[in-house]
């Protein structure tokens, strides 16, 4: 059950990827996109440099794969945060616009509320989501990148990162909130 958690063993770079653009997409569906992706970025980063630099004057087999799993894991997260935006209406300021629109242009018809708008949007997003998961795994996520990128990401580390993300959410949500207090308070 924990080899699942951290991407099997040896290290399933699909797995991977699911878990990077899945947390993206999560985040997105309640921050702005580009908030969520600047959050997301220095996880996969860090989790990329892990990998050893390409040498671009003797290009290995092994080098390839690493060059597309990065190229997979960097689209992922950008694409993943506009994807998580589509599905709520918190996600992306634009869903907020047409509400108000809907508001102007449609005084009769009934509003679209929070609910209305998550069950349309968020079927809808889980299927281009894992449209694009399925997209990048057969661009990028070629056989035998499991061996090349295991020698270089171990749990070990990942725990490390993932620690790290749930450390820094923690002290987002408590800055978050004393804010709204404060604000509240006045």
């Amino acid at each position: 059950p924990n080899d699942l958690l951290f991407c099997g063993n040896p290290l399933n770079p699909p797995l991977l990827l699911l878990g990077i653009c899945g947390t993206t997409f999560f985040v997105s569906m309640w921050m702005h996109n580009v908030a969520a992706t600047v959050m997301m970025m220095p996880v996969a980063t860090g989790i990329l440099q892990r990998l050893p630099s390409v040498n671009r004057s003797q290009p290995e087999y092994s080098d390839q794969l690493v060059t597309n799993f990065c190229k997979a894991v960097i689209l992922g997260v950008i694409y993943s945060a506009s994807i998580g935006g589509m599905s709520t209406l918190t996600g992306t300021g634009v869903n907020l616009i047409l509400v108000g629109l809907w508001k102007s242009y449609f005084p009769q018809e009934k509003p679209i509320s929070f609910s209305t708008w998550f069950f349309f949007g968020f079927p809808l997003a889980l299927v281009i989501f894992f449209a694009l998961w399925a997209t990048l795994c057969l661009l990028y996520c070629r056989k035998g990148s499991s061996r090349s990128l295991s020698a270089y990401l171990d749990k070990s580390h990942l725990k490390r990162e993932l620690d790290l993300l749930a450390e820094y959410y923690t002290r987002t949500t408590l800055a978050f909130s004393k804010s709204l207090l404060k604000a509240r308070a006045t």
